[in-house]
């Protein structure tokens, strides 16, 4: 059965579910919590814990109102532990900021990631009774020092701005709102199409490490920070092109719909995304079965979304995005 025989059967099966497309603003807003719920413990990060050296929940670095503050942009390749430069010929890289003290001294980085290793955040775990799982939050971890041997290794660290102890207090309790209302990873940002020009059109963006310290940066930039105009830094992007999405429901809408089709049909995506052994090769099969399906299920603020994929599919996209204030 091809994709768009199997989109009929969800059209019919769920149009008391679904509202017209044309009823929605694209992009669909990311939506926030009033508090961070506790981690499920069946979540678990697996090979690397999250956060090993980083400081207790809720506690962030302040300084001197006096003390000027020196702010770095970090990137390394994603997962540089395991496969070193690898990931970085793809362009897929991991963001972070860096923080120095003139007065004292001492810095600070702060990078915010999955609590529960990336491939639990893009794809959930199918339990036995076939319900579906998420380990999907995000979280900021901040340590102290700046390891400039592991940034540097494969990426970089490059000075973009200096704040007044102040306005670096009031990120700093921003940070802290932040971390505990915007919880949830989002791996995919969604398209109509691959164009760069006004014909594009964003469906869902996505909220990962980079879209952290953009969001940041912003912050920075409320308070006060100006940005070195010279630096330009590129973000990664892991994007899907598809016809306009068709909200499914949330999965209790979708098993109360009792349509067995399209109940096994979502299981059965996320059935193929079960192996959680290797990292690079997770996301190797993930690519395929994108490729050869030509659909996706896509989960977003506790929602299904039904995607018929159209080309290039999915590609990584690598462009730069000027600070704050400058072009």
């Amino acid at each position: 059965m091809n994709s768009f025989s199997v989109l009929g059967i969800i059209v019919s099966a769920i149009s008391i579910l679904a509202i017209e497309t044309e009823a929605y603003t694209w992009p669909i807003p990311y939506q926030s919590v009033s508090n961070r719920p506790k981690n499920d413990p069946y979540c678990q990060a697996g090979l690397v814990p999250f956060c090993p050296t980083g400081k207790s929940v809720n506690s962030m670095p302040f300084v001197d109102p006096s003390d000027i503050v020196e702010v770095f942009a970090l990137k390394k390749p994603v997962w540089s532990f395991k496969y070193g430069p690898l990931m970085g010929f793809f362009n897929i890289m991991h963001d972070g900021l860096g923080f120095r003290s003139k007065k004292t001294g001492l810095n600070y980085t702060m990078e915010w990631y999955e609590l529960d290793q990336l491939f639990n955040c893009t794809f959930p775990h199918l339990l036995e009774d076939g319900n579906l799982k998420w380990c999907n939050q995000g979280a900021l971890c901040v340590y102290d020092g700046i390891n400039d041997t592991v940034w540097n290794q494969y990426g970089f660290i490059k000075k973009v701005s200096e704040v007044s102890g102040s306005q670096y207090n009031q990120f700093a309790n921003w940070s802290l709102y932040d971390n505990n209302t915007a919880i949830y990873y989002e791996t995919w940002s969604i398209y109509n199409n691959n164009n760069t020009d006004n014909s594009q059109v964003m469906f869902f963006d996505s909220f990962d490490c980079a879209s952290w310290v953009l969001r940041a940066f912003d912050q920075l930039y409320a308070v006060g920070a100006k940005f070195d105009g010279n630096i330009k830094l590129n973000y990664t992007r892991l994007n899907l092109y598809s016809h306009t999405p068709l909200l499914i429901g949330n999965y209790t809408q979708i098993i109360n719909s009792k349509n067995e089709t399209l109940i096994n049909g979502i299981r059965e995506f996320y059935k193929t995304f079960q192996k959680r052994s290797d990292y690079l090769e997770q996301f190797t099969e993930a690519f395929n079965e994108i490729f050869v399906k030509k659909e996706f299920y896509f989960y977003y603020n506790d929602l299904y979304w039904y995607l018929t994929l159209k080309a290039p599919f999915i590609k990584i996209t690598y462009y730069n995005i000027p600070l704050p204030g400058t072009k």
